[in-house]
């Protein structure tokens, strides 16, 4: 009787091994055939836009900079005065509920898309002063934005390090 269970096992096993590689095949076909494929490999946020700049230009190899940080009462000024190009670098959804006032939505996680939108504005502001931002604090989105745009061209890019919660929490206006 041992005979027969085994058989039973052997083929129910090799039906699930079976369904199983048929299952990661239908999953690789359809993420291939997607618009916008998800990546098989995790790679992080600067891997992801230095690969994304790269199929905006053939630069050298992607590097964060280090960049001069504008103080907030310096940044106020900037948006009041419309002295510089104000780039948001957090994600849409962020920037929909809620930026400066003035700010265009070049997001980190989005970039060669809303650099290709943004693309006739930008250019006209290669030497321009152009200040990024994003969600403060630990937030790397505004140096990894920044650097792309030194990548770019652009040559007077800085950061706004206190990024949206310094802004709002000086009770400066927002829009939406």
């Amino acid at each position: 009787m041992k005979a027969p269970a085994l058989d039973i096992l052997a083929r129910d096993c090799a039906a699930v091994a079976v369904l199983a590689v048929i299952s990661a095949v239908l999953g690789v076909a359809t993420n291939h055939l997607r618009g916008t494929p998800l990546p098989l490999s995790y790679q992080t946020p600067q891997q992801r836009l230095a690969a994304e700049l790269g199929e905006l230009i053939r630069a050298p190899a992607f590097e964060l900079s280090n960049f001069a940080t504008v103080p907030l009462d310096e940044f106020e000024a900037a948006v009041r005065d419309h002295r510089a190009v104000i780039l948001d670098a957090r994600a849409k959804t962020f920037y929909d509920a809620g930026h400066v006032p003035g700010a265009l939505n070049l997001s980190r996680a989005d970039f060669a898309r809303d650099y290709v939108r943004l693309r006739p504005q930008l250019d006209r502001a290669k030497d321009a002063p152009i200040i990024v931002y994003c969600s403060g604090g630990e937030c790397q989105d505004s140096r990894m934005v920044a650097s792309a745009l030194l990548s770019l061209g652009f040559s007077q890019v800085r950061i706004f390090t206190g990024g949206w919660p310094a802004w709002t929490a000086a009770g400066q206006p927002v829009a939406h």
